[in-house]
């Protein structure tokens, strides 16, 4: 019989998003590599580490990755996870994540089996995708993007398993979700910042400076945003409506994956005209011809981010905001 999860008591009314993260192989060194493209991730516990409540305390918004390491669980399988989580009492993390044979066998993109709760349907996930998503997983469109990892790498594909059909493990080995970023050159990993970032309530569409080397660029940036000009095909004349500028020197460095851990929604009861991205002025906004504005998706392949002229970003957000198109309508060649 296993010995129960590292679980903390339920919360009660307060809903604490969060991620198990559940070691049943027996290789340290796929192990470690896992923990590794994760990242030093806000909330996160091991057992060897305290208390969980007290990590979710000390973070400025609550969310926990449990991470269950015990010897006890080797070979366990998603059924098994699922039972324990059924014990009453006990906090229920939105997504579960397990290592197994294919994370071993695939030393490129590590996978992970993942599932929602106890009766989700299963998906293929990369360590570094599942880091990402457990960034956002606060924000209200995580139903949107669950659906769409477990139809973009489903554990089982259902017509390959017909009664007239003899199931071949690698036909179903599909590419997990996530395999985009681990081909990017500069992988997307988060790392604690030096100090605590304040937090990004999103009233409108969020444009945050993170670098500070030249304001005269960040002023030419704000009016080509709010006001594109002729040739841009824009009903709207200004998007200064639309569109925040976070000048705070307390995000100069911040990376991309800091900067989306820190947005929420506001308390405001009203519906805003938000996208589900955030932007962001970096160091390659400011110094480079053409000042591009890198895009962060917070939903479907969070994280995987992409640059666009500063003259497209007001008629970006508010398509996205209207559903009129989608993040893939915006994306180019170099995304």
């Amino acid at each position: 019989m296993r010995p129960p999860l590292p679980l903390p008591p339920d919360d009660g009314e307060s809903r604490v998003p969060g991620i198990l993260l559940v070691r049943t192989d027996s290789d340290d060194d796929v192990w470690e590599d896992v923990l590794w493209r994760m990242g030093e991730l806000p909330g996160m516990y091991r057992s060897d580490q305290g208390d969980a409540a007290d990590a979710v305390a000390r973070e400025s918004i609550p969310r926990r990755l449990i991470v269950a390491e015990d010897p006890a669980w080797r070979g366990a399988t998603s059924e098994d996870v699922s039972a324990a989580l059924e014990r009453p009492g006990i906090w229920v993390p939105d997504l579960v994540v397990l290592t197994d044979d294919r994370t071993v066998r695939n030393a490129d993109w590590r996978p992970l089996l993942a599932f929602c709760g106890s009766d989700g349907y299963a998906f293929w996930i990369t360590p570094r995708q599942t880091a990402m998503t457990y960034l956002v997983l606060h924000r209200p469109n995580l139903d949107s993007t669950i659906n769409h990892f477990t139809d973009t790498a489903p554990a089982e594909v259902e017509w390959l398993l017909a009664e007239d059909k003899e199931r071949d493990e690698e036909d179903l080995c599909l590419d997990p979700v996530g395999v985009e970023l681990e081909s990017l050159k500069a992988p997307p990993r988060y790392t604690r910042p030096a100090r605590e970032l304040p937090p990004l309530i999103q009233e409108n569409d969020l444009l945050v400076r993170t670098d500070f080397t030249d304001d005269a660029a960040w002023t030419s940036l704000v009016e080509r945003v709010c006001r594109p000009g002729r040739g841009h095909n824009d009903v709207i004349d200004d998007f200064s409506d639309y569109v925040d500028f976070v000048d705070d020197p307390a995000f100069a460095g911040a990376t991309p994956e800091q900067v989306m851990a820190e947005v929420r929604d506001s308390d405001t009861e009203e519906e805003e005209m938000i996208s589900d991205v955030v932007l962001i002025a970096d160091a390659t906004t400011m110094r480079e011809p053409g000042h591009r504005v890198l895009v962060v998706p917070l939903v479907d392949q969070v994280g995987f981010a992409f640059r666009v002229d500063p003259e497209v970003v007001g008629g970006m957000v508010v398509n996205l905001a209207l559903g009129n198109m989608d993040i893939d309508d915006w994306r180019d060649d170099e995304a």
